[in-house]
């Protein structure tokens, strides 16, 4: 079966995505443009894995495909944490900023 070949290719292609994205953001620096392109890069293969399983439905119940669900729902976990956590950065910087500003009145 042809058709369960490709599937079973592009799960295993999200897999190394999922790896990839998760390396990214554990890095000190992120560089986020590659992160998006990651991002994009795994939505395409997910739009590809849904459109199969849209044809063939018994390909939603290999379990390949649930570790996909469970891995894309810790990817989206582990991005929402991430950005919460840059945006605390963010507005820790931006209050420094601030205080940095009132100080150079004063010289």
């Amino acid at each position: 079966m042809h058709l369960a070949d490709e599937f079973l290719k592009k799960l295993s292609q999200l897999g190394d995505l999922d790896h990839e994205i998760a390396s990214k953001l554990a890095e000190a620096e992120i560089n986020s443009e590659e992160i998006l392109n990651q991002v994009d890069t795994r939505e395409q293969i997910l739009l590809t894995l849904i459109s199969i399983i849209g044809k063939h439905d018994e390909l939603a119940q290999l379990p390949e495909w649930h570790d996909a669900i469970k891995r894309t729902q810790l990817t989206v976990e582990l991005m929402q944490s991430k950005t919460a956590e840059l945006g605390s950065n963010l507005k820790k910087y931006r209050y420094g900023n601030k205080s940095v500003q009132q100080y150079k009145k004063y010289l």
